[in-house]
């Protein structure tokens, strides 16, 4: 397979998301390397094949030292702040967000790639009443702290990317889930208390999300090194507009265990900053890539659900 790019910088490689985009590029000839901080404990879940820069700090001058003498086709840029709620002190979501982006792109001014893609999120966006989708030119007005410094980090990049001549476009994501998911998020919590005949802890389950599975986002994070019809300064929702309820989800997950009775539905209360509704309109990546999800939810909780059985 030719690869989309030679060569690809990628932050954010230990996570779920990009260790799984790693992987893929690695497994499709792309030279890839990673930006792990020197500190960081998860240095070694860096997946075979890649090379690690290791990065002493997130200043333009830390990433500069780090990155000299390498040039890159496509930069993926996942790094970012408090995608754990438990991680959303103030000043770290802006240094983790809006500084580290715009570091980034100042330090790649020089050799700038032919594209560098911002990983954003659907948690930029300001509430939506159903049915309707949240498309790319919905207001970016976000009820949680996460959502304005994901916000912010697309606002302040696409304007110093546009005077540095970086070519930079956005990929908000929405509701991704798969095997490699931290143990705290929805489905792998679900699949640890029900196989161990425990009862969750869950709210009603009435939120409506929009569910991709990883296989599916890799997809179109690959695809969009190298689709021609993206836009330099546009951002494009991955998605796939189909609503279903966490509590659908929850229903599956017990059905695919073969659990049933309580499931801990309605024992804790709805986050304050939480929307009802995020669904996501797929429509503009669709026109300029042909992308098109793949995986229905039950196969990928199924496939989900046996990575984790089968372990590492």
């Amino acid at each position: 397979m030719t690869p989309a790019c030679s060569a690809a910088l990628v932050t954010g490689g230990t996570g779920f998301i990009g260790a799984a985009l790693v992987r893929r590029l690695v497994a499709n000839g792309t030279r890839v390397v990673c930006l792990v901080r020197e500190d960081s404990p998860r240095r070694a879940r860096l997946p075979a094949g890649a090379r690690a820069l290791a990065l002493a700090d997130g200043s333009r001058a830390g990433l500069e030292r780090a990155l000299a003498g390498e040039s890159f086709d496509v930069v993926f840029h996942l790094a970012a702040s408090g995608v754990s709620p438990d991680a959303r002190d103030p000043e770290g979501l802006v240094a983790g967000n809006v500084a580290l982006t715009c570091n980034l792109i100042a330090a790649l001014a020089e050799r700038p790639p032919r594209r560098f893609i911002h990983i954003g999120s659907c948690s930029e966006y300001a509430p939506i009443e159903a049915p309707a989708l949240l498309g790319e030119d919905h207001p970016l007005d976000p009820p949680s702290l996460y959502g304005a410094a994901k916000a912010s980090a697309w606002l302040c990049g696409r304007t110093l990317a546009a005077r540095l001549g970086v070519p930079f476009v956005a990929q908000r994501l929405f509701g991704v889930y798969g095997p490699g998911e931290a143990p705290s998020r929805l489905v792998p919590y679900l699949l640890s208390r029900l196989r161990a005949g425990e009862v969750p802890e869950l709210t009603g389950g009435e939120q409506v999300r929009d569910f991709s599975f990883i296989a599916d986002v890799v997809d179109a994070l690959v695809l969009a090194a190298g689709a021609p019809g993206l836009e330099p300064g546009r951002a494009y929702n991955v998605c796939t507009g189909v609503p279903v309820r966490v509590r659908e989800v929850v229903e599956l997950v017990a059905q695919i265990v073969g659990q049933g009775g309580d499931l801990g539905l309605g024992r804790r209360p709805y986050r304050d900053d939480e929307p009802m509704w995020i669904v996501g309109d797929p429509a503009r990546f669709a026109a300029a890539t042909g992308h098109a999800p793949r995986v229905p939810l039950a196969e990928g909780l199924r496939t989900t659900a046996q990575a984790l059985q089968d372990g590492p």
